[in-house]
């Protein structure tokens, strides 16, 4: 039953993501959903129960791009995590908005340029702008700040 939640879970943000977010898109930049809810919950729980997150959300993720080759994704997702744990557990060990917005910039940035080293080393053709990461940068930390006090609240309530 809790792997067939997480697969709706992922089914779901994913959706949102192809769906309804790019009616509020900005420069053709709109809120990460997926990458949101995996920095949330590298900050919430212990670094391996994350992986299976990372799997399924990159996975999904990819198939719903016409762009991504297959697991490009999830090495950007695992990448970003890695950094954000890294990050909370030895230098922003506080939270506090501070470090919640420096979070999703740094997990951001690191998962966009993931995602463009890859299309440049597979040779896919692809465009950006400085306002375009700035817009993602602004979308995702905006929704960031809600989604992890909320999934923050449900853990608590689990636990």
């Amino acid at each position: 039953m809790k792997l067939f939640l997480k697969i709706i879970i992922i089914l779901l943000l994913v959706l949102l993501q192809i769906s309804f977010a790019p009616y509020f898109s900005i420069n053709s930049a709109f809120p990460n959903l997926v990458l949101i809810f995996v920095l949330s919950l590298t900050m919430l729980t212990k670094q391996k129960n994350i992986l299976f997150w990372i799997i399924l959300g990159g996975i999904f993720t990819d198939i719903s791009s016409f762009n991504n080759p297959i697991g490009v994704s999830i090495i950007g997702l695992f990448t970003a995590s890695y950094v954000v744990y890294f990050l909370t557990q030895n230098i922003l060990k506080e939270t506090n908005i501070f470090s919640l917005i420096l979070i999703c910039i740094i997990g951001t940035l690191i998962y966009g340029l993931i995602l463009i080293l890859a299309l440049a080393v597979f040779r896919i053709s692809f465009q950006f702008s400085f306002t375009q990461i700035l817009s993602q940068i602004i979308y995702n930390t905006l929704t960031f700040i809600p989604v992890f006090y909320l999934l923050k609240h449900f853990i608590k309530m689990k636990d």
